[in-house]
């Protein structure tokens, strides 16, 4: 596969391979590792480093948002939507393309049924054993969302996609989060940040292994009334999966477009006619409200004009808007802090029963009914009836789907023909002033800049606009790597292997110091389940992971009846490093031994080499004392002074032989060398040897441990 040259050393190199079902599983990927010598290398075989990312909706398309997300073997699907535009079955994304068993987590990004409505039958219905995280004021409108939709998909006789047991079953799966709230399961750890739309939208940073991807779902960088904007999520991101709603469009002023609105709506009712804004019962319609609640209070001449709100849902949901004020604009909760409810509006107020409204209400207002893009509901009933009257206007603040009546109006047609065969003239005025709180084209480019993200992935928008927006970032960036997943078609991007770890503690300095002089430094390297690597000293292990260190100190304990300094000759002809003490010998510097009441007492603190000098130790014991022509070898027939003593003279005349002339102290059995202008001490007792040469000293030992092999004893058959 062909790489992209990555911008720095920690971006990420990317190979794009298209394809419209997963293929079988990519083969290993060889990297060379530069190690030792310079020039050699070694190879390591990385397997799994291979990012496949398969929208299963909203790819090329606007509706049923879900985009599936694999990396090492962590899968993540985010959104799980239905079509508004479609029923049934058909509202569904493609869930049978994926096995819902492999899907670790689902993380929903706001309550819009195009992004969570799918989320009861998944859970419910498939074999889908994971959780489902999103935030606080999602789930509790989620509930009355799904409710409502199951209920109007029974009264219209649609193949019901779920009940409401199915509902109350997948409520169990879901758990909360909070903003910048870092959660980790099964090894994948994910953030969430504000991302403006509505109430409780978040955009979700999944980190796997150090490769950071965001998934931004439906987000506005725009200022509104009532919520604050999109956030700019902290540190690198490799991949970006961003909206693509409106294109290469961009917003007209915020300024000039309320003014456009307000003297619109303004317009209709003062010539006396109804005025109709389809909203989503949720998002937008709290954002107008507050719009025409201030643009009211500001003109007298229209108090008398009502403003009613259509959507029992959204009365039900306005305790929720409550208790999450927290979340709204600095503006919405200074209001509340002053103890005045910014949800009580002087001059909205719910719309009566509609038959009560068509006998009574013949005068003018404005009513906000949803939903948005008119496909059913209340704003489509109210727009059979007020369109043919060229009085009245409907001003479609959101967006439209294709293949809704909203979309349909686009056009200015003279009449439209609905679902059921009838045809309505329209007269009325058609207006399209979008408060869509979704990211425009500049906001877009600019949100990709300050992420300094090498590669987009585009969903959620139609065909057209989304090649048009690929084309002109491409253009305008061409560092960018830009696709355009249809739905079912899966997009791979080859993750080169990752090397590097992050130094913590006291082990900063001593690299530092490292790089001067050119040493080595030695640390523990801990993995932790996200696959970010930190290097530490062992000992601050419990201060810079979760992880505690712990020593296992090992002992053996047997009789003994033999004296510990004939113990000390039989290690000594496996090892060198025998100190010998009063009450004790120490071996390799790691294995202590002593001798209590014929007991014998072998301890060291366990490690693979400690491990390994023990067994050799206690072997050598076992031995002695099992077997009597073994033990009778190593006395050879001598007391052991006596046996000390002839041995120091055969090593002095050998000495002697070998170097010349030698320097020796009888009492303290020390012999001293000259040879080559390097001084040795030979401490015979110890069996140490002291030289400024480690070849020399090596070469001392070798002989002394041949003087003793030469007059040990032949053990007797």
């Amino acid at each position: 596969n062909p790489r992209l040259p990555p911008t720095t050393m920690s971006d990420l190199s990317m190979a794009i391979v298209p394809s419209l079902r997963p293929p079988p599983g990519p083969p290993p990927t060889t990297v060379a590792v530069g190690g030792g010598k310079p020039g050699v290398t070694r190879k390591l075989e990385v397997d799994g480093d291979i990012i496949e990312i398969t929208p299963l909706g909203a790819g090329n398309e606007v509706g049923r948002s879900c985009c599936l997300f694999k990396f090492r073997g962590k899968v993540v699907m985010f959104d799980c939507g239905i079509h508004p535009a479609h029923s049934g079955m058909s509202t569904l994304p493609y869930f049978d393309h994926i096995n819902p068993s492999e899907v670790d987590v689902v993380l929903v990004t706001h309550f819009h049924l195009d992004h969570s409505g799918s989320v009861p039958y998944f859970v419910s219905k498939t074999e889908f054993k994971g959780k489902v995280f999103m935030t606080h004021p999602t789930r509790p409108i989620c509930r009355l969302l799904w409710h409502d939709y199951a209920r109007i998909s029974k009264i219209s006789g649609e193949d019901q996609v779920f009940s409401s047991e199915d509902i109350e079953e997948s409520l169990d799966s879901i758990e909360l989060m909070d903003y910048h709230e870092e959660r980790h399961h099964k090894g994948i750890k994910f953030i969430a940040y504000r991302a403006g739309h509505v109430l409780g939208a978040a955009m979700f940073v999944v980190d796997i292994g150090g490769v950071r991807v965001l998934y931004t779902g439906d987000y506005s960088r725009e200022v509104d009334r009532h919520l604050p904007q999109a956030e700019i999520p902290l540190g690198k991101i490799q991949v970006l999966i961003v909206e693509s709603t409106y294109g290469i469009q961009n917003h007209e002023p915020r300024e000039q477009r309320e003014r456009r609105f307000t003297n619109s709506v303004h317009e209709v009712v003062k010539q006396g006619g109804k005025c109709l804004l389809p909203v989503f019962a949720l998002g937008r319609a709290q954002e107008l409200l507050l719009i025409l609640e201030d643009y009211w209070e500001r003109n007298p001449d229209l108090h008398g004009i009502p403003i009613y709100y259509n959507s029992p849902m959204a009365t039900k949901c306005l305790r929720i808007f409550e208790t999450y004020t927290n979340m709204c604009s600095e503006s919405v909760q200074q209001q509340a802090n002053r103890c005045s409810n910014p949800w009580n509006l002087k001059y909205v107020k719910n719309m009566p029963d509609r038959h009560q409204f068509q006998e009574s209400e013949t005068e003018a207002c404005v009513v906000l009914a949803a939903p948005g893009m008119m496909q059913s509901g209340a704003s489509r009933k109210l727009f059979e009836q007020w369109a043919p009257d060229k009085r009245n206007g409907i001003i479609v603040t959101g967006y439209s789907v294709r293949g809704t009546l909203a979309h349909e109006l686009k056009s200015e047609p003279e009449s439209v023909l609905l679902n059921d065969g009838v045809k309505i003239n329209v007269r009325a005025t058609i207006k399209f002033i979008s408060f869509s709180a979704h990211s425009d084209y500049n906001q877009t480019a600019d949100f990709i800049q300050q992420l300094k993200a090498n590669v987009v992935v585009l969903v959620h928008g139609e065909e057209h606009e989304m090649a048009r927006m690929q084309t002109k970032l491409r253009h305008d960036y061409p560092q960018l790597t830009v696709t355009k997943p249809q739905n079912c078609s899966t997009i791979r991007y080859a993750v080169p292997a990752e090397r590097s770890v992050e130094a913590v503690g006291t082990l900063v300095e001593e690299i530092s110091n490292a790089k001067r002089v050119r040493t080595e430094v030695s640390g523990l390297v801990v993995e932790e389940p996200g696959g970010s690597r930190l290097l530490l000293k062992p000992e601050e292990l419990s201060a810079h992971t979760t992880l505690s260190a712990c020593a296992l100190q090992q002992c053996h304990r047997f009789a003994f009846s033999h004296p510990l300094a004939l113990l000390a000759r039989a290690v000594r002809e496996t090892f060198d490093e025998v100190l010998v003490e009063a009450d004790r010998l120490v071996v390799c510097d790691c294995v202590t031994v002593t001798l209590v009441r014929q007991v014998l007492c072998i301890s060291w603190d366990a490690s693979p080499v400690a491990d390994l000098v023990a067994d050799s130790v206690c072997m050598a014991a076992v031995e002695l004392t099992r077997c009597p022509p073994a033990m009778q070898a190593v006395l050879g027939q001598e007391d052991p002074s006596q046996q000390e003593e002839r041995l120091f003279k055969v090593l002095c005349t050998y000495l002697q032989q070998e170097f010349g002339k030698i320097a020796v102290d009888d009492a303290a059995r020390r012999v001293e060398i000259e040879v080559d202008d390097h001084h040795i001490l030979v401490d015979f007792p110890t069996r140490g040897v002291k030289c400024e040469s480690q070849a020399m000293a090596d070469r001392v030992k070798g002989l002394i441990r041949r003087c003793e092999t030469a007059l040990k004893p032949i053990a007797p058959f």
